[in-house]
């Protein structure tokens, strides 16, 4: 049984599987199915092996099975699923990425290895049992040649690393032109050190597809005596102005691409960072990038109804509700409250900010949002004939906990005028 789940369990791991196309959940909880079958791939194995311990141990055989190849490699096995379980805790998994990365790869490696040759000594071919393992490895492979391959022909592109100013280098912007995602990205940058293999997951806090900068056509110099009619000061100045009108076509058309926020912590965001710090005096520098993505949340379903958006971020937490803010068009209504510590934040997304023309934007600059305010505004308050609203929120643990308890609690005590969903944009690991 315990194989059995672990096949299952590596189609809810991968990226790439055909069930996220199928179905409408999130990847968020495919990684919440895949945690809770690992547990039960870990009880399995230790169950079988206790019990195999305890059945030689009473009927006197434990001594002459020990020195089996089959018993050691169970033991391999064993071992190996069990250590998964203190490598993969949040507290790992937010503190050590790295780590709980690379362990997480070679101790699964480990357990179907020694699932393997368990079987293999102690039945051969004879029974299937081997199956599971071929399917399980097939699954894993299939998918990390797949990320392979998409980051290869599709993901080869060149990233600007900088600063964000006004921040004491806490947050750092990453630009890739050329490409236009959605959603989260995986991002690798192979010539930051020496570990090529690590990509890390980023969500897209803008994406332009407008297909490139366009270039006013310059204009052609008149001929002489060509406006008789016109001095020379008023020909100049007509050309001057001409001259302008493109740089504002310039300047107001983007090129394709996309752009991170992310906050500097250890790991990958604390190389580029320190990398970006030492490239030049404007703190920005240009590194080989290959992308593995986009992966777009699958939260369409949920918010098709609602009639207002009320999105409620805190730090970069900003980047994964921005793109559902760009969507919101009249009649529809959009709300955002954002809370943060930096203004030099606040400052490099402003320009995206005000292009919200049918948001109303707040911002908490060090101080944190009152949610329970927040809330009881936008569901007590409000007209009942408004519709469905729907509730997006991405920051810390704690305030995606409290969002979701005030809402609830409010639903409990009748105050609620209007249905609402709730989306929790925490992208979990």
């Amino acid at each position: 049984m315990a194989m059995e789940n672990v096949v299952v369990a590596f189609v809810f791991a991968a990226r790439n599987s055909p069930l996220l196309y199928f179905t409408d959940w999130s990847y968020s909880t495919y990684l919440l199915l895949h945690r809770w079958l690992g547990y039960w791939v870990i009880i399995h194995t230790v169950l079988h092996s206790v019990m195999l311990l305890v059945y030689y141990k009473v009927f006197g055989s434990y001594k002459e099975e020990i020195i089996c190849p089959y018993w050691i490699w169970g033991i391999v096995g064993t071992v190996a699923v069990v250590a998964l379980l203190p490598t993969s805790l949040l507290v790992v998994r937010q503190r050590l990425y790295e780590l709980f990365l690379a362990s997480h790869v070679v101790l699964s490696l480990l357990f179907i290895i020694g699932y393997y040759y368990h079987i293999w000594y102690c039945y051969g071919y004879n029974w299937g049992y081997e199956v599971w393992m071929f399917i399980a490895g097939g699954i894993w492979g299939a998918e990390r040649v797949s990320r392979l391959a998409r980051m290869v022909f599709k993901g080869r592109h060149t990233a600007t690393v900088k600063l964000v100013e006004g921040t004491d280098g806490e947050y750092i912007r990453i630009d890739i032109g050329g490409v236009h995602l959605r959603g989260v990205a995986c991002l690798c940058f192979p010539t930051l050190g020496w570990r090529l293999w690590e990509n890390h997951p980023f969500s897209v806090a803008l994406s332009n597809t407008k297909g490139g900068v366009k270039v006013a056509e310059k204009p052609r110099p008149a001929a002489h005596n060509a406006f008789p009619e016109k001095s020379a000061k008023e020909s100049a100045g007509e050309i001057c102005d001409l001259s302008t009108q493109a740089a504002v076509v310039l300047e107001g058309t983007r090129a394709t691409g996309s752009t991170f926020f992310a906050r500097t912590r250890t790991g990958i965001t604390a190389q580029l960072a320190a990398r970006a710090t030492a490239a030049s005096r404007d703190s920005t520098v240009r590194l080989r990038v290959l992308i593995d993505g986009s992966y777009h949340p699958s939260t369409n379903s949920q918010l098709a109804y609602c009639t207002a958006i009320l999105c409620i971020a805190g730090g970069v937490g900003i980047t994964a509700v921005l793109p559902y803010l760009d969507k919101v068009r009249s009649p529809r209504r959009g709300q955002l409250y954002w809370a943060t510590r930096k203004a030099g934040l606040v400052n490099a997304l402003k320009p995206e900010l005000d292009a919200l023309s049918d948001v109303r934007v707040e911002t908490e600059l060090g101080r944190r949002l009152d949610l329970d305010a927040i809330l009881r505004k936008e569901l007590t308050w409000s007209n009942p004939d408004e519709g469905p609203l729907g509730i997006i929120v991405c920051g810390p643990a704690g305030m995606a906990d409290d969002v979701r308890q005030n809402a609830a609690r409010l639903t409990r005590e009748g105050h609620t005028r209007r249905p609402w969903a709730l989306v929790d944009e925490a992208f979990s690991w």
